[in-house]
This record gives C-alpha cells, structure tokens and sequence, in this order.
C-alpha cells in the first residue's frame, strides 16, 4: 500500500522534490519590491537639488529683467540672522552667518515678508548636511548654490544674486 501512495505522488508530482511555481513568483516579487524602493530613493534624494555643473535655466515669468542685474548702485545686501544647527552626523554642529545679495530694494521686501519661512528653510536644510559635506571648498559652494536656489524658489522670481558666508564654523 506505501508503495501504491509513492507512485501517486511521483505521477502527480506534489511531493518534496518538485520546486514549483511558488520561489519564481517570491523571486520576481522581491525584485519588483527592491526594484521600486530603489527608484523611489534615487527620486527623493535628487529631488528639487540644482545641479552645480548645470546652471538652473529660468523661465521668462519668474526672471526679473536683465537690467536689474547690471544697472549701477540698485544691488542690496541683507544680513539674515545667525543660524546653529546639530548636523546629520552626532555630536556636529554648525554655526553659520549669511549675507545675501539682492537685485533691488523690491527684492529685500520680498525677503523681508518671508524672512520666518526662510529661516526654517535655513535650519532645515543645513541640519540635513554632514561634516563631510560642507568641510571642503566645494561642498560650501554647493552649500550657497543650493540656499540661492531654494531662498529664490521660495520667494519667487530670482531676488537672491549671491549667498556670502560671513561666518562658518562647524566641529
């Protein structure tokens, strides 16, 4: 009788040895499932991030005009406030002072209104940084690239010309 049952499940092929299709579909699910974490990592880590090689191309309705940036004496500077922030990495902070450059007298207005926004932005995304990040010449270029972008698109239009660190410590 034990023989008889053997061969049913040799025939039928439901038995220990049968691999089946259940591993090929746990395979290819896996695959999917990292495949789309993946993709979605990539996408939030390179999301809203200027390039530094690729200068950020403007459309016309948020460019304030050419004669702005060339016209003697209208450019402005404004000092924001002092920012500390515990960076990514433990027991690292930053101590930071910032000067903008500014376009015109209508640009410090619009930095003026925003200036609570602005400094959240600020801390935000400075604590997001690592020491290595910021340590070395390019990183703090990257640094001021990346405030300019992110303090104009928040504002509107390209009030911000230039970011000055007048301070910068960082242990």
């Amino acid at each position: 009788m034990a023989k008889e049952d053997n061969r049913e499940v040799e025939e039928t092929g439901t038995g220990k040895g049968g691999g089946g299709l259940l591993p090929i579909i746990n395979l290819v699910l896996l695959l999917v499932v990292l495949g789309a974490t993946g993709f979605n990592s990539w996408t939030l880590f390179n999301m809203d991030k200027p390039s530094v090689r690729e200068p950020v191309t403007p459309t016309a309705d948020t460019l304030i005009p050419e004669a702005d940036d060339t016209a003697p004496g209208e450019a402005v500077e404004m000092e924001l406030d002092d920012v500390t922030v515990n960076l990514a990495d433990p027991n690292r902070y930053l101590k930071v002072e910032i000067k903008l450059s500014l376009r015109n007298d209508e640009a410090k207005g619009k930095i003026e209104a925003r200036l609570s926004e602005i400094n959240d932005l600020l801390i935000t995304l400075m604590s997001g940084k690592r020491y290595a990040d910021i340590s070395t010449p390019l990183g703090k270029y990257e640094l001021k690239e990346e405030l300019m972008h992110r303090i104009n698109k928040t504002v509107g239009g390209n009030p911000v010309r230039k970011v000055y660190f007048t301070d910068f410590v960082s242990q």
